[in-house]
Protein backbone atom coordinates (compact mmCIF):
# COMPACT_ATOMS: atom_id res chain seq x y z
CA UNK A 1 0.00 0.00 0.00
CA UNK A 2 2.94 2.26 1.24
CA UNK A 3 4.65 1.81 -2.66
CA UNK A 4 1.89 2.37 -4.54
CA UNK A 5 1.47 6.03 -2.38
CA UNK A 6 5.07 6.44 -3.40
CA UNK A 7 4.88 5.68 -7.25
CA UNK A 8 1.39 7.81 -7.38
CA UNK A 9 3.41 10.87 -5.99
CA UNK A 10 5.85 10.01 -8.66
CA UNK A 11 3.60 9.93 -11.59
CA UNK A 12 2.07 13.27 -10.57
CA UNK A 13 5.06 14.85 -9.95
CA UNK A 14 6.23 13.79 -13.29
CA UNK A 15 3.11 14.92 -14.73
CA UNK A 16 3.72 18.19 -13.08
CA UNK A 17 7.31 18.61 -14.55
CA UNK A 18 6.03 17.60 -18.15
CA UNK A 19 3.15 20.17 -18.21
CA UNK A 20 5.44 23.22 -17.05
CA UNK A 21 7.56 22.62 -19.65
CA UNK A 22 4.99 22.16 -22.48
CA UNK A 23 3.46 25.84 -21.27
CA UNK A 24 6.94 27.39 -20.95
CA UNK A 25 7.52 26.35 -25.24
CA UNK A 26 4.06 27.24 -25.84
CA UNK A 27 4.56 30.29 -24.08
CA UNK A 28 8.03 31.16 -25.83
CA UNK A 29 6.76 30.53 -29.36
CA UNK A 30 3.00 32.91 -29.10
CA UNK A 31 4.95 35.18 -27.21
CA UNK A 32 8.35 35.43 -29.28
CA UNK A 33 11.49 34.93 -27.27
CA UNK A 34 14.02 37.69 -26.31
CA UNK A 35 16.70 34.89 -24.55
CA UNK A 36 16.50 31.35 -26.17
CA UNK A 37 19.72 31.71 -27.08
CA UNK A 38 22.70 33.85 -25.96
CA UNK A 39 24.16 35.49 -29.17
CA UNK A 40 21.40 37.77 -30.26
CA UNK A 41 18.71 39.64 -28.59
CA UNK A 42 15.32 40.98 -30.31
CA UNK A 43 13.02 44.09 -29.19
CA UNK A 44 9.99 45.11 -30.82
CA UNK A 45 8.37 48.35 -29.28
CA UNK A 46 5.50 51.18 -30.54
CA UNK A 47 4.29 54.46 -30.49
CA UNK A 48 2.18 57.27 -32.33
CA UNK A 49 4.75 59.47 -34.82
CA UNK A 50 4.93 62.53 -32.30
CA UNK A 51 5.33 60.34 -28.73
CA UNK A 52 8.32 60.49 -26.79
CA UNK A 53 7.67 56.93 -25.30
CA UNK A 54 8.12 53.79 -26.94
CA UNK A 55 5.76 51.22 -25.37
CA UNK A 56 4.70 47.17 -26.13
CA UNK A 57 1.52 48.56 -27.19
CA UNK A 58 0.01 51.71 -28.19
CA UNK A 59 -4.20 52.57 -28.37
CA UNK A 60 -6.81 54.50 -29.69
CA UNK A 61 -4.79 55.00 -32.93
CA UNK A 62 -6.91 57.15 -35.17
CA UNK A 63 -7.27 57.18 -38.93
CA UNK A 64 -4.60 59.18 -40.69
CA UNK A 65 -2.28 58.83 -37.54
CA UNK A 66 1.46 57.33 -38.15
CA UNK A 67 2.86 54.36 -36.39
CA UNK A 68 6.48 53.64 -35.59
CA UNK A 69 7.68 50.62 -35.16
CA UNK A 70 11.11 50.07 -33.65
CA UNK A 71 13.07 46.77 -33.51
CA UNK A 72 17.05 46.81 -32.12
CA UNK A 73 18.74 43.72 -32.70
CA UNK A 74 21.69 43.71 -29.93
CA UNK A 75 24.93 41.32 -30.07
CA UNK A 76 25.30 39.58 -26.95
CA UNK A 77 28.20 37.55 -28.04
CA UNK A 78 31.56 38.03 -25.92
CA UNK A 79 34.39 39.70 -27.57
CA UNK A 80 36.62 36.64 -28.37
CA UNK A 81 33.49 35.77 -30.73
CA UNK A 82 33.63 36.52 -34.16
CA UNK A 83 31.22 38.74 -36.13
CA UNK A 84 28.44 37.15 -37.72
CA UNK A 85 26.97 37.61 -41.24
CA UNK A 86 24.11 37.11 -43.16
CA UNK A 87 21.69 38.26 -40.57
CA UNK A 88 17.75 38.92 -41.88
CA UNK A 89 15.34 40.73 -39.84
CA UNK A 90 11.81 40.23 -41.25
CA UNK A 91 8.97 42.66 -40.32
CA UNK A 92 5.15 41.42 -40.68
CA UNK A 93 3.01 43.79 -40.95
CA UNK A 94 -0.90 42.90 -40.36
CA UNK A 95 -3.05 43.28 -43.28
CA UNK A 96 -4.86 46.13 -40.90
CA UNK A 97 -1.86 48.22 -41.47
CA UNK A 98 0.39 49.83 -45.01
CA UNK A 99 3.93 50.80 -44.72
CA UNK A 100 4.66 54.47 -45.28
CA UNK A 101 7.53 55.11 -44.47
CA UNK A 102 11.44 53.93 -42.74
CA UNK A 103 13.23 50.93 -42.77
CA UNK A 104 12.15 48.07 -45.01
CA UNK A 105 9.64 45.03 -44.09
CA UNK A 106 12.61 43.11 -44.55
CA UNK A 107 16.47 44.16 -44.21
CA UNK A 108 19.93 42.04 -44.17
CA UNK A 109 23.45 42.76 -43.11
CA UNK A 110 26.20 41.56 -42.42
CA UNK A 111 29.83 42.53 -40.34
CA UNK A 112 27.58 42.63 -37.06
CA UNK A 113 30.58 42.79 -34.17
CA UNK A 114 30.12 41.55 -30.37
CA UNK A 115 28.32 44.29 -28.74
CA UNK A 116 26.90 46.05 -31.87
CA UNK A 117 23.49 47.24 -31.75
CA UNK A 118 21.09 47.18 -34.72
CA UNK A 119 18.19 49.12 -34.99
CA UNK A 120 15.08 49.64 -38.15
CA UNK A 121 12.40 51.91 -37.36
CA UNK A 122 9.53 51.14 -39.72
CA UNK A 123 6.43 53.69 -40.19
CA UNK A 124 3.08 52.57 -41.08
CA UNK A 125 -0.99 53.21 -40.79
CA UNK A 126 -4.01 51.53 -40.12
CA UNK A 127 -5.40 51.67 -43.84
CA UNK A 128 -8.31 53.64 -44.14
CA UNK A 129 -11.14 51.02 -45.13
CA UNK A 130 -10.86 49.30 -41.37
CA UNK A 131 -12.43 52.49 -40.10
CA UNK A 132 -15.39 52.28 -42.96
CA UNK A 133 -18.11 50.75 -40.25
CA UNK A 134 -21.12 51.88 -39.17
CA UNK A 135 -20.94 50.52 -35.60
CA UNK A 136 -18.84 51.26 -32.55
CA UNK A 137 -15.74 48.58 -32.83
CA UNK A 138 -12.41 49.06 -30.98
CA UNK A 139 -9.80 46.26 -32.30
CA UNK A 140 -6.21 45.28 -31.73
CA UNK A 141 -3.33 43.95 -34.73
CA UNK A 142 -0.38 42.65 -33.53
CA UNK A 143 2.90 43.20 -35.59
CA UNK A 144 5.75 40.99 -35.42
CA UNK A 145 9.22 40.97 -36.25
CA UNK A 146 11.78 38.04 -36.19
CA UNK A 147 15.96 37.45 -36.53
CA UNK A 148 17.29 34.59 -38.45
CA UNK A 149 21.06 34.37 -38.80
CA UNK A 150 22.42 31.88 -41.73
CA UNK A 151 18.65 31.14 -42.46
CA UNK A 152 18.34 29.77 -39.11
CA UNK A 153 15.47 31.26 -36.70
CA UNK A 154 17.05 33.28 -33.84
CA UNK A 155 14.43 35.18 -32.01
CA UNK A 156 11.31 37.06 -32.27
CA UNK A 157 9.23 39.38 -30.39
CA UNK A 158 5.94 42.02 -30.85
CA UNK A 159 4.05 45.10 -30.29
CA UNK A 160 0.86 45.68 -30.53
CA UNK A 161 -1.48 48.43 -32.05
CA UNK A 162 -5.17 49.16 -30.70
CA UNK A 163 -7.74 51.79 -33.17
CA UNK A 164 -11.35 51.75 -33.25
CA UNK A 165 -14.37 54.71 -33.42
CA UNK A 166 -15.64 54.13 -29.58
CA UNK A 167 -17.56 58.04 -29.06
CA UNK A 168 -17.73 58.60 -25.66
CA UNK A 169 -21.31 58.75 -24.47
CA UNK A 170 -22.65 61.90 -24.22
CA UNK A 171 -23.53 63.18 -20.31
CA UNK A 172 -26.48 65.00 -19.72
CA UNK A 173 -27.73 68.65 -20.03
CA UNK A 174 -26.82 70.98 -16.74
CA UNK A 175 -28.47 73.75 -18.55
CA UNK A 176 -32.03 76.00 -17.35
CA UNK A 177 -33.57 73.70 -18.97
CA UNK A 178 -32.97 70.37 -16.96
CA UNK A 179 -33.17 72.58 -13.71
CA UNK A 180 -36.62 73.69 -14.10
CA UNK A 181 -37.35 70.06 -15.60
CA UNK A 182 -35.88 68.77 -12.73
CA UNK A 183 -37.66 71.05 -9.97
CA UNK A 184 -40.74 70.67 -11.76
CA UNK A 185 -40.49 66.39 -11.23
CA UNK A 186 -39.79 67.21 -7.96
CA UNK A 187 -42.68 69.33 -6.88
CA UNK A 188 -45.20 66.95 -8.57
CA UNK A 189 -43.71 63.92 -6.70
CA UNK A 190 -43.94 66.13 -3.67
CA UNK A 191 -47.85 66.98 -4.55
CA UNK A 192 -48.48 63.37 -4.91
CA UNK A 193 -47.07 62.31 -1.49
CA UNK A 194 -48.80 65.25 0.72
CA UNK A 195 -52.08 64.32 -1.30
CA UNK A 196 -51.65 60.61 -0.54
CA UNK A 197 -50.95 61.57 3.37
CA UNK A 198 -53.49 63.43 4.33
CA UNK A 199 -56.27 62.67 1.70
CA UNK A 200 -58.09 64.70 -1.03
Amino acid sequence: MYKNKIKLIGVFLALGLLLTLSTGSAFADQYGCEDCNTRFKITKEVRIKGDNTWKDKVSDVKEGETVEFRITIKNRSGEDADEADNLKMEDFLPDEMKRTGGSGLTEYWSDFEPGETKKFTIEARIKSSEFDKNVQFEKCVVNKAELRWDGDFEGSDTATVCYGNIVPSELPKTGPESTIALSGLGLITAGLITRKKFGK
